[in-house]
């Protein structure tokens, strides 16, 4: 009786194991749809350039030595089949209107609800005297090799600058800045970049001359440039500290337009570039 008993517990167990159903397999992630072009038209120098991105994804411009504009332009939708990808795409293109002397270029981007699009863009443009005006909503923008006057406003990325000239004027709530002066001196106007939440790093040739202010309301300033010759005497640059809030204003090499950065919320940290060798 104890061994039948036994058998069929048993038999129960292996009863309800076999009623288990099988486990299920994830689906494998579904490769992006990406789709990629190209327009090129005839741009004076001294003309305006208007990039509005509703679409996430980054923004690079570059100078060159033409008259014209190259816009190189990557598109990928994500977690949609190929057919209906490219029906999004066609839905949701990117606009380019010009003239020789202005261009505008926009970006949409379909409801969430239907897919995941991001829009990467890279701009050619002549690199004197060419103004700059772009608005993203959530993306990297980069910058290079342009004099003009160039207007950058970010709700959502890193502004990234080199060997700029004229005016800039940056802004980016939630990210990094990242600046890398040329030359001699800043040739314009002046230099403004703010993060609201994001850390700052500005690199500087050896003997740059600017008017630098540098500040951030919660965070740190870490200094490793050259103390600077004030009447023949050495001068470290000196941090300010109040409260929470750390600045630093100096006169480096013979002065001349302001350099200004502000974070709300991340350290500074100001750097040295092209040190001469030690004799």
């Amino acid at each position: 009786m104890i061994l039948w008993l036994i058998l069929g517990c048993y038999l129960g167990a292996a009863g309800l194991v076999a009623q288990e159903p099988p486990q299920q397999k994830e689906p494998a992630a579904q490769t992006p749809y990406v789709e990629r072009s190209q327009r090129q038209f005839s741009f004076y120098p001294g003309g305006k350039v208007e990039v509005t991105a509703a679409a996430a994804g980054s923004l690079k411009i570059i100078g060159w030595q033409r008259a014209s504009v190259l816009a190189e332009i990557e598109k990928v939708i994500y977690r949609t089949a190929p057919e209906q990808a490219k029906v999004l795409s066609d839905q949701f293109p990117v606009s380019i209107r010009w003239t020789q002397t202005s261009a505008t270029i926009r970006t949409y981007a379909p409801p969430e609800s239907l897919a995941a699009m991001e829009v990467n863009i890279t701009l050619y443009v002549p690199r004197d005297k060419t103004d700059i005006k772009a608005k993203l909503v959530k993306g990297d923008f980069a910058i290079g090799s342009i004099s003009g006057w160039v207007e950058v406003n970010l709700d959502e990325g890193n502004i990234e600058a080199s060997s700029m000239g004229g005016y800039f004027s940056g802004i980016t709530r939630r990210g990094d800045l990242s600046v890398q002066m040329s030359g001699s001196r800043w040739n314009g106007h002046s230099f403004t970049a703010v993060t609201q939440r994001g850390a700052v790093c500005l690199k500087l040739p050896f003997d740059y001359s600017a008017a630098l202010q540098l500040e951030t309301r919660d965070g740190n300033i870490i200094v490793d440039y050259p103390e600077q010759r004030v009447e023949g005497e050495s001068v470290p640059l000196h941090v300010v500290v109040k409260k929470n809030a750390r600045s630093l204003t100096a006169t480096v090499g013979s002065g001349g337009a302001p350099v200004r950065l502000l974070s709300t919320a991340g350290n500074v940290q100001l750097s040295a570039i092209n040190r001469p060798l030690p004799k």
